[in-house]
């Protein structure tokens, strides 16, 4: 099956151009000092060339992957890691993610997984369209050089 939203789709972090520096494998921090996880890649919406989540490889207990809104993780000082604004437990709340499955999700599957995690982000019964674009605004440490549209795919 085509995934329904083709223009958000899974890029690995080691496939993005960095300039140099590379977003994989950084440590992502939460607002607690926990150690979150770490940066194995991005939900990018290729339209726009933008992110829309971290996909952070958690690995506590199991083997566990989640998707940060881009609009929640900064880029520390020294640029070896990310920092979260939410803490660990707030996490736990989060639904797993799965790259596999993400390609399946219809545009209604996407809408609620954004929903979801909007909503453990804020503890929100309701999530608006107004806090939704708060949670994926994009950051200033991302660089539009970061993602560039394959040629085969420009429409």
């Amino acid at each position: 099956m085509d995934h329904t939203r083709p223009e958000l789709k899974y890029v690995s972090a080691k496939d993005l151009d960095d300039d140099g520096k590379s977003l994989a494998g950084l440590p992502v921090m939460g607002l607690d000092d926990e150690k979150l996880g770490q940066v194995e890649g991005f939900i990018i919406d290729v339209s726009q060339g933008r992110p829309r989540h971290v996909v952070v490889e958690a690995g506590w207990f199991i083997h566990k992957h989640f998707l940060l809104p881009i609009g929640h993780a900064g880029l520390n000082a020294d640029g070896a890691g990310l920092t979260a604004d939410i803490t660990k437990d707030r996490v736990k709340r989060f639904p797993g993610f799965n790259k596999r499955e993400f390609e399946t999700l219809s545009a209604a599957d996407i809408r609620q997984l954004d929903e979801q995690i909007a909503a453990a982000c804020d503890d929100a019964n309701q999530v608006s369209a107004v806090q939704l674009e708060i949670h994926y605004r994009l950051p200033g440490w991302w660089k539009s050089t970061y993602y560039s549209l394959p040629a085969g795919d420009r429409r």
